[in-house]
């Protein structure tokens, strides 16, 4: 059958309808057959909504939502527990200064005098090592540096990066960078 056999069968078919019920007839047709489509998706949803409302399984839904819960903050305590035992000694801390200056020599940057501190919390089980590295170069060399540190020492933190433009015409700039490095400390 072609296209053309397919159109005349179709044109008769309207034809004979529009004959048999009219115009208004047609319609009304079209219309009950939006009407049962839409029963059927009403029943569908109603049924849906009951099902939602049921006591017993929102009930069991918060049972099974309590158990994942709790079963979550077991893992969150192993896992805390084991934290500390992720980050490195205290005695690597000159590898990882070192790290840091070859990561500026490896950027040619200029680097000033740092400033370090050490810092223990009571009754926490890690220690900072605080550096404050004066850098004087471009924009992208001092990003170039950042990233790699952040990269190459895991257990680096970016503090506080500080940046000022000496000269308005220039495109050398002075800047603090302050990393924080973390370490675990002795066990409580």
């Amino acid at each position: 059958m072609n296209v053309d056999q397919l159109r005349d069968r179709l044109l008769t078919l309207r034809f004979e309808l529009r004959r048999l019920f009219g115009l208004p007839g047609l319609v009304g047709i079209l219309m009950i057959g939006a009407a049962s489509l839409m029963c059927a998706e009403i029943s569908s949803v109603d049924a849906d909504t009951r099902e939602m409302q049921d006591p017993a399984k929102v009930t069991q839904a918060a049972k099974t939502r309590h158990a994942a819960d709790k079963r979550s903050a077991e893992v969150d305590a192993v896992a805390l527990e084991a934290l500390p035992e992720l980050f490195p000694r205290f005695s690597q801390s000159a590898d990882d200064i070192a790290s840091i200056f070859e990561q500026a020599r490896g950027s040619n940057l200029t680097l000033g005098s740092a400033e370090y501190q050490v810092s223990t919390d009571a009754g926490t089980r890690f220690t900072r090592y605080q550096v404050m590295l004066p850098v004087k170069d471009q924009y992208s060399a001092i990003r170039h540096f950042l990233a790699l540190v952040l990269n190459n020492v895991p257990n680096a933190a970016l503090r506080e990066i500080h940046v000022e433009r000496p000269a308005v015409d220039g495109n050398i700039l002075d800047a603090r960078v302050r990393f924080e490095l973390i370490y675990r400390s002795a066990q409580p």
